[in-house]
C-alpha cells in the first residue's frame, strides 16, 4: 500500500499537463524535440537530423526511448516527454533504494521525497532532456558498485556497466567517465581487488556491448563528419573557450537553486574530513565531487549540469537528521515560495491559475510548518504536492500555448519556416509537422520571397531584409525564456503582465 502511495504521489508530480506546451519549455528542449521527431517520421534510428541534415549534439538513447514512445501514444509532447519523466519517477525510487542501503529504512522514504520534488527535477524532469535519465544512469552504476562492495556481491558490477553505458549513450565519453570516477573511485578506495576481478571486465564489457556500436556505426557512415562535428565540435571544443570564474559560478550556484527546497539540509549535511572513511559517506561524496569538478575542467558549462549528482546531494542530507538550523532555512525556503505564489495572486489570473496557486500556496506553507517542526518527510510530501499544483495548474494556466488556437487552419497546406534561436522543436510538435528552421535572416527572407511562412517573434522580424509586403497570418504572445527581476517585480505592482509577453508573428508573402 504504502509504495502505491508513492507512485501516486510521483505520478502527480510529474504527469500533469505534460502533454501541455503551456507547460513550459527550454531551449535544449527544443533541439531534441525536433531531432526526436524527424528521427521518427524518417524512421531513422542510427542518425540524429534536423531538416535532413545530421545533428550529433547528444547520442540517441533519449531519441530512441522517444522514437517508442511515439509508437504508443503518437507524436505528440506527451510521448516526447514522457521517458525523462519516467527516468524521474525510477531516480526517486533508485535513490529511495540505495538510502535503505546506506542508512537504513528510515532514511528510504525522505530520500525518495527528497530527489522526486527538487526544483531541478521538477523542471527537466518533465521536459524532453537529458538530465534525469543521466542521474538516473549515475545512480545505477552507484547501487552497482555499493552491492558489489559492501553487500559483498560483485555480480552486481554489472549494474556499473549497465550505468556507464547508459551515461555514454545519453551524454557521450563524459558519461562513461563520470561512472568511473563514481563507482570506479569508490571501488578503488574499498574494495581494490574488486577492480582486478572478472567482475569488473564483464562490467567493461556489457557497457561497451551496449554502448559502442553506435558510435562504431555512425563513425563508419559518416567518417570525418561524425568526428568533426560530435567529438571536435561538441566534445573538445568545449575546452576552448575562456575559462571564466563567472562560469564556475553558474556551475555550483545552479546547483545549489536546482536542489531548492532542499539545499539547506544537503549544506547542514556537509561531512566533516574524517567522516569520509565510512563507506555511507564516501559514495555520495565522490559522486557530488566528481560531478561538479569534471564539469568545472571544460570551459563551457551549463547550471543545470549539476542536477548529475543532486541524488548524491539528497543521500547526504538523508544520512542523519538535519541540525536545526537547516530545518528552520528549510522551512523559510517553503514559506517563502507560499508567499510568493499568494502575492502572485495579485495578477490577473485564469480561475485555474488562481486555484493553483491557493493550493500550491497552501501546500508549500504546511511543508513548511512540518520541516520546521522537524518532519522532514511529511514537508517534502506536502510541499511537493504544492509545486505540483505548480505544475500541473498555474504554469499552463500562465503560459501561452506554443501556438495559437486555428493556428493548423491557417497554416494549413504551407511550408512554415522558424526564424530565432532555439531550433523549432517545440513549433514541430504543436503543428503536427514538420516546422523548418531558417538559419539566417537572409534564408528567412528566401522562404518569404518563395511564399512559405516565416515565424518570429517581432524583433526577430525586424531584422528579416524581405523586399515586398507581408501578410500576417498568425499573431500571438508569448513568454520568453529569461524574465528580469525587475520587469516581473514592475508588472506585480501595476498588476498588469502585459508587459512580461513578447508579441510573435506567423508572415508570409501578400
Amino acid at each position: 500500500m504504502r509504495r502505491l502511495a508513492i507512485l501516486i504521489f510521483l505520478g502527480l508530480l510529474y504527469l500533469p499537463a505534460l502533454g501541455a506546451s503551456e507547460s513550459g519549455t527550454h531551449p535544449d528542449e527544443s533541439y531534441y524535440l525536433a531531432i526526436s521527431a524527424e528521427m521518427d517520421r524518417e524512421g531513422a534510428w542510427l542518425t540524429p537530423t534536423m531538416d535532413g541534415a545530421p545533428f550529433w549534439y547528444k547520442p540517441p538513447l533519449l531519441y530512441w526511448a522517444e522514437r517508442l514512445t511515439y509508437g504508443a501514444f503518437g507524436r505528440d509532447f506527451f510521448a516526447a516527454r514522457l521517458p525523462a519523466a519516467l527516468c524521474a519517477v525510477a531516480l526517486a525510487l533508485a535513490t529511495g533504494a540505495l538510502a535503505r542501503r546506506l542508512y537504513g529504512e528510515r532514511a528510504a522514504l525522505p530520500a525518495t521525497l527528497l530527489t522526486a520534488t527538487t526544483f531541478g527535477f521538477l523542471k527537466f524532469g518533465r521536459m524532453a532532456m537529458m538530465d534525469a535519465p543521466m542521474a538516473l544512469a549515475l545512480a545505477v552504476a552507484a547501487l552497482g558498485a555499493w552491492r558489489a562492495s559492501e553487500e559483498e556481491r560483485p555480480r552486481q558490477l554489472l549494474l556499473c556497466g549497465l550505468g556507464a553505458a547508459m551515461a555514454t549513450l545519453l551524454k557521450g565519453p563524459v558519461g562513461a567517465v563520470l561512472v568511473l570516477l563514481v563507482a570506479g573511485g569508490f571501488l578503488a578506495l574499498r574494495r581494490p581487488r574488486l577492480l582486478a576481478s572478472r567482475h569488473t571486465l564483464l562490467a567493461f564489457l556489457l557497457g561497451a556491448a551496449v554502448a559502442l556500436p553506435w558510435y562504431v556505426l555512425s563513425l563508419l557512415r559518416h567518417g570525418h563528419r561524425f568526428w568533426q562535428f560530435f567529438v571536435v565540435e561538441q566534445n573538445v571544443d568545449r575546452f576552448r573557450h575562456a575559462w571564466t570564474w563567472s562560469g564556475e559560478a553558474t556551475l555550483l550556484v545552479g546547483f545549489l537553486v536546482y536542489l531548492l527546497p532542499w539545499t539547506f539540509l544537503f549544506l547542514g549535511a556537509l561531512p566533516a574530513p574524517r567522516r569520509l572513511r565510512e563507506p555511507a559517506v564516501l559514495l555520495p561524496a565522490l559522486w557530488v565531487a566528481a560531478v561538479l569538478l569534471l564539469f568545472t575542467v571544460p570551459s563551457l558549462k551549463w547550471p543545470h549540469y549539476g542536477l548529475a549528482c543532486s541524488p548524491a546531494a539528497i543521500l547526504l542530507a538523508c544520512r542523519a537528521p538535519p541540525p536545526r538550523w537547516a530545518r528552520v532555512a528549510t522551512g523559510i525556503v517553503l514559506a517563502g515560495m507560499g508567499v510568493v505564489l499568494l502575492l502572485a495572486l495579485r495578477f490577473p489570473l485564469p480561475a485555474a491559475g488562481r486555484l493553483g496557486a491557493v493550493l500550491a500556496a497552501a501546500g508549500l506553507l504546511a511543508g513548511a510548518a512540518a520541516a520546521l517542526r522537524g518532519s522532514v518527510s511529511l514537508g517534502a510530501a506536502l510541499g511537493g504536492l504544492g509545486l505540483a499544483a505548480v505544475a500541473g495548474l498555474v504554469v499552463p494556466a500562465v503560459n501561452p500555448p506554443a501556438l495559437p488556437p486555428g493556428a493548423r487552419d491557417a497554416l494549413d497546406g504551407r511550408e512554415v519556416w522558424f526564424y530565432g534561436p532555439p531550433p523549432p522543436g517545440v513549433f514541430t510538435l504543436a503543428l503536427g509537422r514538420p516546422v523548418h528552421k531558417a538559419w539566417g535572416a537572409q534564408a528567412a527572407a528566401d522562404v518569404l520571397s518563395a511564399g512559405g511562412v516565416v515565424i518570429a517573434t517581432e524583433p526577430h522580424l525586424r531584422e528579416i531584409p524581405f523586399r515586398g509586403e507581408a501578410r500576417e497570418l498568425l499573431r500571438w504572445r508569448h513568454l520568453p525564456g529569461y524574465l528580469p527581476a525587475g520587469a516581473v517585480l514592475a508588472a506585480w505592482r501595476a498588476g498588469d503582465p502585459t508587459p512580461l509577453f513578447e508579441p510573435m508573428v506567423a508572415v508570409t508573402r501578400r
